[in-house]
């Protein structure tokens, strides 16, 4: 299964009163904290597919030494897209190698950022989205969502605290068409709550890595 990770890091931080964004949280802006974790996550799986691969070539070989040629079937990568607003985001998210949308129209919503980061994706099996205001979000529980949609057979994955869904979330192909239809600041929840039998839900113990940060009060929290 080839799995997109989209960044959404385009929004106007109107409660923060600044851009919450490029605001440093231990020494770097909070968006680095989960561009950095997508970038080791989406490393992490490309080893991993990378090893699946090697062992697949193996169990070719041997298949070719009693039958004729099987054909390897490729395995394919991980990528991560950010779309953002910011010149700032796009310069430092450039140099890090991945692919950088600009959002001419972010007064639109979020709704806006995740349809442009899923039309550059459409040829994925699944789409991982991100917030970037979550700065205490570890690459373990995305790493963790990721492998509960593989292994939950479920169209669609997300996190949740005390019963409260929250991102990252994951839609399989089949979602994309809802996805593209969803208008205004909003993301992927209500596509959920219509499909909430085919949700595997990722219960997470620690509130504070599901905190959207809007105000700065929030880091006192």
């Amino acid at each position: 299964m080839r799995i997109a990770l989209i960044m959404l890091a385009a929004g106007n931080s109107r409660r923060f009163g600044s851009n919450k964004l490029l605001y440093e949280i231990d020494g770097k802006p909070m968006y680095q904290h989960i561009l950095d974790k997508l970038l080791a996550v989406a490393q992490k799986l490309e080893e991993k597919e990378s090893g699946s691969l090697e062992d697949h070539k193996r169990q070719n070989e041997e298949s070719d030494r009693r039958s004729a040629g099987t054909a390897c079937t490729k395995i394919k990568g991980t990528e991560l897209t950010v779309v953002t607003q910011y010149d700032e985001i796009e310069q430092e998210a450039g140099l890090s190698g991945v692919r950088v949308y600009m959002n001419p129209h972010p007064d639109e919503g979020i709704s806006s950022s995740l349809k442009i980061g899923l039309k550059a994706n459409l040829d994925a099996d699944a789409c991982l989205f991100s917030v970037s205001d979550q700065p205490w979000l570890t690459a373990d529980t995305i790493e963790k969502l990721i492998e509960l949609l593989q292994t939950s057979g479920k169209g669609i994955a997300c996190v949740s605290c005390q019963g409260k869904l929250g991102n990252p979330c994951i839609f399989t192909k089949k979602y994309y068409e809802e996805l593209l239809a969803v208008t205004g600041d909003k993301g992927g929840k209500s596509v959920i709550r219509a499909h909430k039998d085919d949700t595997a839900v990722l219960d997470v113990g620690n509130a504070k890595e599901l905190t959207d940060v809007d105000r700065k009060i929030d880091f006192t929290n």
